[in-house]
């Protein structure tokens, strides 16, 4: 009897989950739901949190659940995903901890400048104090992103 072992393609995953994608980083000493709050008024957006989304990582012993909002834009297909990019003492991407929240929009129909329109809109938000667009090819642990 041969028994046959899948090993999931870990690269495919993350280029195909990170295609048609933009990443941007925000600092707010805000929570999210706060944040997301005036988001949603300022920028109409309609972020809201999705449980099935959450993010669980384990270290040391211990697990650490990252809250991700979701909104679906109905004109276009475009998803929106906002991460909470610390949970207690860890961090979702350790390399930005800086970044208190990530902000993934996936779909082809963003260009260069609907982005740097958003960034600009995003930093007239109160609660924001920093955002910056992110290159997910330098990104460490961008599978921790992927759910």
């Amino acid at each position: 009897m041969t028994i046959l072992k899948l090993k999931l393609d870990q690269e495919q995953l993350v280029e195909d989950f990170f295609e048609n994608t933009h990443l941007i980083g925000i600092a707010s000493t805000a929570r999210d739901y706060q944040l997301c709050w005036q988001i949603n008024r300022q920028l109409y957006t309609n972020f809201r949190v999705n449980n099935l989304l959450e993010i669980t990582l384990s270290k040391k012993n211990r697990s650490f659940h990252f809250t991700v909002l979701e909104f679906h834009e109905p004109t276009n297909s475009v998803s929106h995903y906002f991460y909470n990019n610390h949970c207690q003492a860890e961090f979702l991407l350790p390399e930005l901890k800086h970044i208190h929240f990530l902000w993934l929009i996936k779909g082809d129909y963003y260009q260069a400048t609907d982005i740097k329109k958003l960034l600009d809109e995003l930093r007239l938000v109160p609660l924001v104090q920093l955002v910056s667009l992110l290159d997910t090819r330098e990104i460490k642990n961008k599978m921790n992103l992927i759910f």
